[in-house]
């Protein structure tokens, strides 16, 4: 089965990530979902931002847990949660990337209604334990991945044992791993085997992806994911 190919950040190749544009860029072009960081505001308004300030995208230092939105959008055009969940087509999946601290989490909850769900394939994603925890208990029918590159981690590649006990520390129903041409398709099945999911981050090239689709991760960010996948296809 084909692996799903996510925008990460939305067509952020082409378009400015984490931003309306780039999101509906990935729905024009029938991207099979998108992933995305989401932050708090001083406002407690849930947006999608990858750094804790502007200053990469925007060249402003200002960060998002000290203004409120309508400062943030004086700077950047800081799209909120809701705003992307509203466009994405029916069956989309939606990866979500937790960043800053737990009090995220509450302002979360009421956006995943079971309405949304049923709507979306929503993930959970971070590279934060505590978060992952948390996220255990408010969203306990989702799936929530831990962000990782298990190879630094580890400092080896690790066994498919190795990866099922640390996720079971973070509570976690999966794995995203950093991509990586060391990784097997044994190695990902023994972790599917298990009942976890796979998926792949970190896909800076064509070769990288598509060794991940081969060895059958069940899911991929990139920054040009439909390209990507009509690779893929015309294999």
């Amino acid at each position: 089965m084909d692996p799903i190919f996510l925008s990460h950040r939305g067509e952020s190749d082409d378009a400015p990530e984490n931003t309306m544009q780039a999101y509906q860029l990935a729905m024009d072009r029938d991207s099979d979902g998108i992933e995305l960081d989401i932050r708090l505001t001083a406002d407690g308004r849930v947006v999608c931002v990858h750094d804790a300030d502007l200053e990469r995208v925007a060249g402003n230092p200002a960060e998002v847990a000290n203004h409120t939105l309508a400062e943030l959008r004086k700077i950047h055009p800081v799209p909120e949660l809701h705003e992307v969940l509203a466009i994405l087509r029916p069956g989309s999946m939606i990866q979500i990337e937790l960043k800053g601290t737990e009090t995220l989490l509450p302002k979360l909850r009421p956006l995943l209604t079971p309405e949304l769900c049923r709507k979306l394939d929503v993930r959970i994603s971070s590279f934060k334990a505590e978060l992952l925890k948390a996220a255990a208990d408010l969203f306990p029918e989702l799936p929530r991945l831990l962000l990782i590159d298990p190879i630094k981690h580890f400092g080896h590649l690790p066994t498919a044992d190795e990866t099922a006990a640390l996720l079971a520390q973070y509570r976690a129903t999966g794995i995203s791993i950093r991509a990586n041409l060391a990784y097997t398709a044994e190695f990902v099945w023994e972790l599917k085997a298990r009942g976890l999911g796979v998926v792949a981050w970190g896909v800076s090239n064509d070769r990288l992806g598509l060794h991940m689709a081969e060895i059958g991760v069940d899911a991929m960010t990139c920054n040009h994911a439909v390209a990507l996948r009509a690779l893929w296809r015309a294999k």
